[in-house]
């Protein structure tokens, strides 16, 4: 079968149309939706005045049963219009002036309805998104994502249950990390006054300009890690090492707004 690129250049075009650009046609007929085959079915059509079956497969050089398929196509689109005569049925092209219409009334109608459109994807894409992850790697990768990340960052840090599974070092890459892409941390420590002095003082080290921390009262325990960053918060359970990270603006707002509560409070 000769493709429609090679049908394009054996079209006869009377020489009173003038310049017409065949293969500019059949490019503009497929970005509008039409196979490629198809649209070589719809210029021919325009080049007669009607056409039966085996006259198009002849013309076009498509297989006279993949040829209905494309005048399918073309008839639901109101490309081609149908012709009976006698026990026969030729096809005729569509005026060009008639399809532009018509795509016209269904841009404007897709015009008006876009704004409903935009606001039901707003709405699926504001949608929650939970995942969860399992073992230390993981939760190692939520720090990484964390500490790199530019912006405001706000945490309660349960202190002792981080260096059950964490080494110091491995805190003093991540802090390291954090002294460079955070634009503001806050942090809230639950910690005993030691291990505050010693976070304090790891902190300082790397860069204390962009942190500032506080200490949460003895009596306020949690095996969690609050992070919340960007429109994430991340909730990790340093007791099995296990994690769910939210993203969502308005439940990170929450977040935000719940730790400068306590924040202010201490």
């Amino acid at each position: 079968m000769q493709d429609s690129v090679a049908f394009i250049d054996t079209l006869y075009i009377k020489p009173h149309t003038g310049h017409v650009d065949a293969k500019e046609i059949l490019r503009v007929l497929e970005d509008v939706g039409l196979s490629e085959k198809a649209a070589a079915v719809y210029v021919s059509l325009l080049c007669t005045n009607r056409l039966g079956v085996a006259e198009l497969a002849r013309a076009t050089g498509v297989k006279r049963a993949t040829c209905y398929e494309h005048l399918k196509q073309l008839l639901q689109k109101d490309f081609v219009v149908r012709i009976p005569i006698g026990k026969r049925t030729f096809y005729s092209a569509q005026d060009p002036h008639k399809i532009l219409v018509a795509l016209k009334q269904k841009t404007k109608a897709f015009e008006q309805t876009v704004e409903d459109m935009s606001r039901l994807h707003a709405t699926a894409h504001n949608k929650p998104r939970v995942t969860f992850y399992e073992g230390k790697r993981e939760i190692k990768n939520i720090y990484t994502d964390l500490f790199q990340t530019m912006g405001d960052t706000y945490s309660i840090f349960p202190a002792e249950a981080f260096f059950k599974n964490f080494t110091e070092a491995e805190y003093d890459e991540f802090d390291k990390e954090n002294s460079l892409y955070a634009f503001k941390t806050k942090d809230l420590f639950i910690a005993d006054k030691n291990r505050y002095k010693q976070l304090r003082a790891m902190r300082e080290k790397n860069g204390y300009e962009n942190k500032s921390d506080k200490k949460l009262p003895d009596w306020f325990t949690s095996n969690v890690d609050v992070l919340i960053f960007k429109d994430k918060v991340a909730l990790i359970s340093l007791s099995d090492l296990s994690a769910i990270v939210i993203e969502n603006k308005d439940i990170a707002d929450l977040f935000v707004h719940m730790h400068q509560y306590m924040w202010k409070t201490l």
